[in-house]
């Protein structure tokens, strides 16, 4: 089982971006995220309504960070403090050294390689620092864009799932893309 300890919260940089801890601070990005149709479309998750929603939100990834279930980075541009999406592990299961990535973008930065970015790093420090063996990525198969960032980064796609979730009145289907540590 691998030893997790978020703290001090682990900042990561790369050329053009900073991923770092997110609070109430961020709650206007996050809001503004989290209730674009066009950034959650592939989510699966409800539209944020209110401030307080995100506000609830920031407060159950720092309380994930907390209790080692999961970690979650806002990410900025750098020299900004204006956050432009969400990436971490969603979900951590330690005993079999595994955890789920995912993210999401503001829609006004698609297209410009900061989710490849981002997830680099990320998958970096999942296999350096917190010592994880394989690392999972669940996609909604019309997300043709995630599907191909993750390619890059040498994921195998290991599944198609067939409506196995329901969301806003329809069955979707589930994609589920692995990376394995080499090693290296």
């Amino acid at each position: 089982m691998i030893d997790l300890n978020f703290e001090p919260f682990p900042v990561l940089e790369t050329p053009r971006l900073l991923l770092r801890k997110i609070s109430m601070k961020d709650a206007a990005e996050i809001f503004n995220i989290r209730r674009n149709p066009i950034a959650m479309r592939y989510i699966g998750r409800p539209l944020l309504q209110s401030m307080s929603e995100a506000q609830k939100l920031i407060g159950e990834f720092q309380e994930g960070i907390r209790d080692q279930k999961n970690i979650i980075w806002g990410i900025s541009l750098q020299g900004t403090s204006k956050l432009i999406g969400t990436i971490g592990f969603r979900t951590i299961d330690a005993g079999n050294f595994r955890a789920e990535i995912g993210y999401v973008i503001d829609p006004e930065f698609w297209g410009a390689g900061y989710a490849t970015e981002a997830i680099a790093v990320v998958i970096r420090y999942g296999f350096r620092e917190m010592g994880l063996h394989s690392i999972e990525a669940r996609v909604n198969p019309e997300n043709i864009d995630s599907s191909k960032v993750l390619l890059k980064q040498k994921f195998v796609k290991e599944a198609h799932f067939r409506e196995d979730s329901y969301f806003n009145g329809r069955f979707r289907d589930t994609e589920v893309y692995s990376l394995i540590h080499s090693g290296k």
